[in-house]
């Protein structure tokens, strides 16, 4: 009897530690395009580590057993799950510093109170601003997902097409019919090639699962469920505080969560359309009113209509034109206003090189002669 079980229990180890094979892949971002890019590039006063965000981004995710290392060039997050920590390398100052789940379930729970003490601190903040003159502009939301039927072979699989669409109109109720230049459509278009989950992709998969029921035990996140659906990288920010901005986030996280398989490829665009004219409504062109610009009547007025977002003022006070009995390039005979387009800014997103080669463990594990310091996040908790 006792051989018997002590077979079993063997063969049950032995089943465990061949279920978690190793598995790593690369990820390839880069801002690839876009009327924003020349003129920001042209900048002679911007920063290096503004400007290194036109250069491809790379980072290499690995697992082996219960480990796993997220490679970047400058940093490396390692996660230990039988030893319950979360360790971040800095590879630019040379230290490291960890944190354990216990805390990081501590901050979850201390994390209503911080958020409501912000919310507080920016309201008081936000009441000694001067007073922003008040507008009647009119937003609304659509979001779309077309299957468009094509496949073709991305970075070794066969992928199939999907293209996922926000687009964000903005209207002056109170311009007059024949003032068409008040109208703005901006969109956000992922053009997404999706391939059936490989191996690699699949253990990763299932790691961030362990983590996550480990992290999370005893943990209730049903009050941040909604908040995370919600959350979507780049398009946040650009649509905060518009109104029905939020509904649009959540419905666009859904559409994306219908994408079923490893996205291969994106490419997502950032741009729209309207008439020339409306960018009267500005005091100063938005950076993508560049004379490099291939329509940057278009980008100022995409910059207007963006607001509280990092592209310009919204909806300022018509400032007076100077008389001038040439119609601008982008009208008819008559003076009607013609629509016209303008992509801001496009990213493409590459997934590559998997594999299932043995990882070593010295992939998770802070390079000889870093220095330990404290998790600035986690200091004095």
């Amino acid at each position: 009897m006792k051989i018997r079980t002590f077979v079993s229990l063997g063969a049950m180890v032995l089943a465990n530690h061949a279920v978690f094979a190793d598995a790593s892949y690369q990820e390839t971002s880069q801002i690839t395009g876009g009327a924003m890019v020349a003129p920001l590039k042209s900048m002679s006063f911007l920063s290096k580590s503004m400007k290194d965000m036109f250069a491809p981004t790379t980072t290499t995710t690995m697992v082996h057993g219960n480990q796993k290392a997220v490679v970047r060039k400058e940093s490396i997050e390692i996660t230990d799950l039988d030893r319950e920590t979360l360790t971040h390398v800095d590879m630019i100052r040379k230290t490291y510093s960890v944190v354990t789940f216990a805390q990081m379930r501590q901050a979850f729970q201390n994390m209503p109170k911080q958020m409501q003490q912000a919310q507080e601190q920016a309201k008081a903040e936000q009441g000694q601003q001067p007073q922003q003159p008040k507008t009647d502009l009119k937003t609304s939301f659509d979001v779309s997902v077309k299957n468009t039927g094509v496949s073709k072979d991305v970075n070794g699989l066969t992928a199939q097409e999907q293209i996922v669409t926000l687009q964000m109109h903005v209207t002056d109720p109170n311009a007059p019919p024949s003032d068409a230049g008040n109208t703005v459509t901006y969109v956000v278009t992922t053009d997404a090639w999706i391939a059936p989950d490989p191996p690699e992709v699949k253990e990763i998969q299932d790691f961030d699962k362990r983590y996550e029921e480990k992290l999370m035990a005893g943990v209730d996140m049903s009050a941040w469920k909604d908040q995370m659906t919600r959350q979507n990288p780049g398009m946040a920010q650009l649509f905060s505080g518009k109104p029905g901005s939020a509904d649009a986030m959540a419905q666009m996280g859904k559409e994306m969560a219908k994408l079923k398989g490893t996205r291969v490829m994106e490419v997502t665009t950032m741009g729209g359309s309207g008439n020339g004219t409306a960018t009267a409504q500005t005091t100063a062109p938005a950076p993508s009113a560049a004379p490099s610009s291939p329509n940057p009547s278009v980008g100022g007025l995409l910059g207007s209509a963006l607001g509280s977002s990092p592209f310009g003022g919204f909806h300022k006070k018509k400032t007076t034109p100077a008389t001038d009995a040439t119609p601008p390039a982008n009208t008819t005979a008559d003076g009607t206003a013609t629509p016209t387009s303008a992509t801001l800014m496009e990213m493409t997103m590459q997934k590559s090189n998997f594999s299932q080669a043995s990882v070593p463990s010295s992939s998770f594990q802070v390079p000889a002669g870093f220095t330990q310091v404290e998790s600035p996040a986690y200091s004095g908790r």
